[in-house]
């Protein structure tokens, strides 16, 4: 497609609230928790850009591939974490959940200066299985893997909390900044693949957590994990796991852990409720024989809910996760 602008008054609107008010001194769009999508235009590969402001905590961002405003493609710039790890973030969203808590790290998140109280210039480059998110031409956050699948989809603004926005373009594909980067495949001993109790055989992110977003809609509140393995003979097994938002653990039948891992602030990378390896543990001496790993998880808020799971011991052999 060629370079296009477009009129933010004739967006469609999806969002809690949209007003044209005066900011900087001319007339904005101030878009408050939701979506303003461009009506009528499919995109598969391209470049967004707008001009963003906010006067205060706020989210602002693009949505890019929306097959629904439950479906899409979404990156932002965070102002008031400035600086710090998670300015830009990439937060894919399925059935209508984001999903950042499960999407951190190289690939998905990158430092940048995020300014407030002034407009700061948010780019979204978009080609295949890839994107490049740049704020006022500082290094991008490259994005090597999207999480969803590449198809033709409609272009919109949003934001959690209110932002402002104005200059919006869109344009093809400019051949835009991907340069390599990879994002750290699943750590050594994690369990990939798990059966999700009511819909079959699940597989893992590229970083080796399961998102129950990708299979479950908004309104499941609780999911049962469950795999079945083997130990020849009697010895310790250990097990390294992260998880949103609750999760209670079972080994045979035995509950060995229940937990809790939520955002709770912005003071440190522990508060964000990440789900990654680290956040909890349990060892255990086991019989010789068969025997059960049972996750029950439960969502306690909306930013993505799923785990991740290592094993160790010196012998350790899976069955087949469709075996239940």
């Amino acid at each position: 497609m060629s370079n296009a602008s477009f009129d933010l008054h004739d967006l469609v609107i999806r969002a809690h609230r949209a007003d044209f008010v005066t900011w900087e001194g001319r007339e904005r769009l101030r878009l408050e928790n939701g979506l303003a999508l461009v009506d009528g235009l499919g995109v598969t590969d391209g470049r967004v850009e707008v001009l963003v402001g906010t006067e205060g905590p706020a989210y602002p961002g693009i949505a890019f591939r929306v097959a629904d405003v439950l479906n899409y493609e979404l990156a932002y710039a965070v102002p008031h974490v400035s600086g710090q790890w998670d300015a830009l973030q990439y937060d894919p969203v399925f059935h209508g959940s984001n999903t950042w808590q499960l999407y951190h790290g190289p690939g998905y998140q990158r430092e940048a200066q995020v300014p407030t109280d002034r407009w700061f210039r948010l780019r979204v480059d978009f080609r295949g299985d890839r994107a490049a998110v740049a704020v006022d031409g500082q290094p991008p956050l490259i994005v090597p893997q999207l999480a969803r699948s590449t198809q033709t989809g409609a272009i919109g603004l949003w934001t959690f909390r209110p932002a402002y926005f104005s200059d919006f373009h869109v344009s093809g594909y400019h051949g835009g900044p991907f340069s390599s980067a990879d994002i750290p495949g699943p750590p050594p001993g994690c369990v990939e693949t798990w059966f999700l109790e009511g819909i079959g055989v699940v597989g893992p992110e590229p970083n080796g957590v399961i998102n129950l977003n990708r299979y479950l809609p908004i309104s499941t509140q609780k999911a049962r994990l469950v795999r079945r393995f083997q130990v020849p003979e009697g010895q310790e097994v250990a097990f390294e796991f992260g998880f949103s938002d609750r999760l209670s653990l079972r080994l045979d039948g035995d509950t060995v852990y229940e937990g809790e891992n939520t955002f709770s602030g912005f003071e440190n990378r522990a508060a964000r409720g990440y789900v990654e390896v680290g956040t909890a543990s349990h060892r255990q001496i086991l019989p010789a024989g068969d025997h059960s790993l049972t996750a029950e998880l439960e969502v306690a808020e909306g930013f993505g809910w799923g785990m991740v799971l290592v094993a160790s011991g010196p012998e350790l052999h899976w069955f087949p996760p469709d075996l239940g």
